[in-house]
């Protein structure tokens, strides 16, 4: 997600790793909600295609933030 000059082993840089990763799941979670949100009171086409392309943006959101996951997780390992 981002670079430090912090030390690697230091509990407040995992901590801020760890901060910025739940800020990143969290907007995935708000881009979902307003997703759907775009259909909840609307099902015309038009509504549908956003609702699509706003899902997508979730998703991508969603899978930014596991592939980061995934990379902290690895990094604490070592």
């Amino acid at each position: 997600m981002f670079e430090s000059t912090s030390d690697l082993s230091g509990e407040r840089f995992w901590d801020d790793q760890i901060a910025a990763n739940t800020e990143m799941f969290r907007q995935a979670d708000l881009l979902e909600e307003a997703a759907y949100k775009i259909i909840d009171c609307d099902s015309s086409n038009e509504a549908w295609a956003r609702f699509t392309d706003a899902k997508a943006l979730a998703d991508a959101q969603r899978t930014a933030a596991y592939r980061d996951w995934m990379r902290i997780n690895r990094a604490m390992r070592k």
